[in-house]
This record gives C-alpha cells, structure tokens and sequence, in this order.
C-alpha cells in the first residue's frame, strides 16, 4: 500500500485555489449587502454551494491521515503515530484560533450591512483594529473543523487499533460513519439551544455546545466527511480496485439520491445558511459528491503510474502548502486593494471580484511555484512539518522536501 496518493493532493489543492478565488470575489463584490437571499441569481446561488465544501477537506484529511496511521502500524509504529496526529491536531487548532482571528475572513451581517472583520484585515479595510466580538472567537471555520477532526481520528485510531486487521473494519468504519451522519441531525434542535445561549450570553452553555454545533463547521456533521474519508483510505488499504470501485459508487451514488430526495423536499434556505432539514440534505448530497470525486481522482492520478502535467502539478502545489497562502490570503488581498484604491476608486461587479480573485490566486500559484524550490521553509506546514518529526517521520516533510512514494495499488 502506498502512503502518498496524488488524486488527494490534487483534490485538496483545488479546493484551495477555489477557496482562494471565492474568498476574494465574496468578501470584495461592491453589493454584498444587497444580494437577494430569497431570490439570488444562479451565479450567487453557485458561489454559495461552492463555499460551503468544507467537507471535502474534511473528507481527504481523513483519508490521508488513515493512510498514514495504515503505514505505522505496518512498521510497528502505531504508538508514535497516535502522539504525532495529536500533536499536528493541537497545532492546527491554535493556528486556526490565530488565523480567524487575526488573518481570517469578515463574517457578513446582513441585517445591519456590516461586516465583523479579522484584526489586521480591519486595519487594512477600515484604518484601525476592530474590536474581536465574541462571535469571531467562538466562529468555527475550516481549520477549526480539521483540526478537532485529526484529534477525534487520533481517539478512534487509539480505541480501534486492534480491529484494523479484521477484514470487517472497512464495514465497522462505514457503519460508524452512517450512524455518525444520522446523528448529526440532531445539529438542528441544538443549534437553536446554542443561539439561545449566546442571546443569554450563557457562556457554559455556549463553550460546551460551541465544537459541536455552532456555526459554520463543528463536530455534526463534519466528523462524519472524516469518517467517509478514513473508510475510502481503508479500501484504499485493501488494494482491491474492483471492490473499491464499487462501493464508492454504491455509497456515493445512494448519498447523492437520498440527499437530493430530502433536499428537493424540504424549504429552500441555502443561501440563508439556516440549520434546518435543507441544510441537513444537502451534507448528504456533498457526502456522496465528494466520494465520486476522490474515486475519478483516483482512477485518473493514481490507478495508473503516468506523467503528470504542468496543470496537474500547478494545483497539486497548493495541495502539499496551500496552508500559509489560505492563512495569508485575506490579508494579501486587501492589501492589494487598499493600494489600488490609493490610485483610483475600485467598486467590483461579481464578475470583476471573481476575476480579482483568480488573479491573485494565480499569483499564489506563482508564488509557490519558486517556493518549492526552497522546499516551503518557513511556511507553516515546514513548521508544522518540523515540530511533528521530532515524534516521527512526517509525510508532509518529505512532500514539502519533494519526495514522495513511488509505489503505487
């Protein structure tokens, strides 16, 4: 079994260079404040679905740190490898907590046309450090959902070590999986609970509540895309592609079915971002998406040795150290825009905030271009990389150092 596959590289890489784009046109369209959310056009419509793929990240880190944990134990090292997830976990969470608050995204308000921006984006957009609200602490992004994901993975790893050797644990992983899902429903009753404590200002309540439901990305769902994930790197462990095949197509097919079903049945509130039946169908629908779209990356990267090309290579670099351009991106590109407007007076269009956006996230792709010729130092994989190595060996050092494992299922 190898323990590096390409098709997650280059699935994570693009949806990093998506997240890029997206992050630029949403957060800089002149007249965010004035989108229709009951009635958006299909182009807003489709940029509201797209950032809300967090799930894929979920899905690959999944895959991959299973994959890991997989080749560990082949070398008797399942010990030191629980100690490294839970020392990467613990990282990422406190740059995920330093980068939302810091660097991260606005989180957009509606209601009263105003935007609760990061520390230095504030001071770049409107002059002066804005105040740090307690929603921004309390706001669960991406970084967030992954890293509270290694840490869960690294307690199943722990607790079911001795079955990975079962031909059963695929099915147990699955299972654990489905069950994981259904529960997530119960996101719905407890987010009301939640909000109802942050109008109480009940902070017990709130800090016991807050990984688990609070917006955007907590516990239910986003373990389950960690656990549909750690059962596709489980096939991917059996070496059986006809087998592999199947079930993924099986799983994602049936998830796509059953959450365009519910979907189609329930009220339409996507772009409300509400926690509601709607919001629940359509995490199945990415459930079974991102499954079809791991199977034809790999059957197009990895099922057969071939040259890649530049395009496949120009994305794939943003999968191995697209952490440091995501932390960075929303400080660069305010920057950027703070000295175009020094010049002339710049109000974007959704066209001309998507085109900003793919331009500077080509720009990055540039950038790390020339940076992989220094392996990434100093990034915060290298450093994450580093620190992690000093338990053991870490396969994110050697991508970043540019060696990866030839062999292939």
């Amino acid at each position: 079994m190898t323990n590096h596959y390409k098709s997650l590289d280059f699935l994570r890489g693009l949806g990093l260079f998506s997240v890029l784009i997206l992050h630029t046109a949403f957060y800089f369209y002149h007249d965010i404040y004035d989108v229709d959310l009951n009635n958006p056009t299909p182009i807003i419509t489709v940029i509201g679905f797209l950032l809300m793929f967090a799930g894929l990240f979920a899905m690959i880190s999944g895959a991959s740190y299973t994959v890991q944990f997989f080749a560990a134990r082949e070398q008797n090292k399942s010990s030191k490898r629980l100690k490294h997830m839970l020392l990467s976990g613990l990282l990422l969470l406190v740059i995920s907590y330093l980068y939302f608050i810091f660097t991260g995204p606005g989180i957009i308000h509606f209601e009263t046309r105003s935007m609760d921006e990061s520390l230095l984006v504030s001071l770049l957009r409107q002059g002066h450090f804005q105040a740090l609200t307690l929603e921004r602490i309390f706001y669960l992004d991406a970084l967030v959902m992954l890293s509270l994901n290694i840490l869960l993975l690294t307690l199943l790893f722990k607790l079911s070590n001795k079955m990975m050797n079962k031909k059963s644990y695929p099915t147990f992983v699955l299972i654990f999986a489905l069950v994981f899902l259904a529960v997530s429903y119960v996101r719905i009753p407890l987010y009301t609970v939640y909000m109802q404590a942050v109008d109480q200002q009940n902070y017990g309540v709130m800090l016991l509540l807050n990984w688990f439901v609070a917006k955007n990305d907590p516990i239910f769902p986003f373990f389950a895309f960690a656990l549909f994930g750690a059962w596709i790197a489980c096939l991917f462990k059996a070496n059986n592609r006809k087998l592999m095949v199947r079930s993924m197509l099986i799983v994602g097919i049936s998830m796509l079915v059953v959450g365009i079903i519910g979907y189609i049945l329930a009220p339409e509130t996507m772009l409300e971002r509400a926690i509601d039946p709607t919001w629940y169908f359509i995490i199945v629908i990415q459930i079974g998406l991102f499954t079809l779209m791991i199977l034809l990356a790999f059957l197009l990267f990895d099922s057969k040795p071939k040259k890649q090309g530049p395009v496949f290579r120009f994305i794939t670099r943003f999968g191995v150290a697209g952490l440091t351009p995501f932390f960075l991106e929303q400080v660069v590109s305010a920057f950027i825009f703070f000295l175009i407007n020094q010049v002339t007076t710049l109000e974007l269009t959704i066209p001309g905030a998507l085109l900003y956006g793919l331009i500077l996230a080509l720009v990055w792709g540039f950038f790390l271009m020339f940076w992989e010729k220094k392996h990434y130092r100093f990034g915060l994989e290298w450093v994450i990389g580093k620190v992690t190595s000093l338990i053991s060996p870490s396969s994110k050092a050697k991508k970043l150092e540019g060696e990866t494992d030839a062999s292939h299922p």
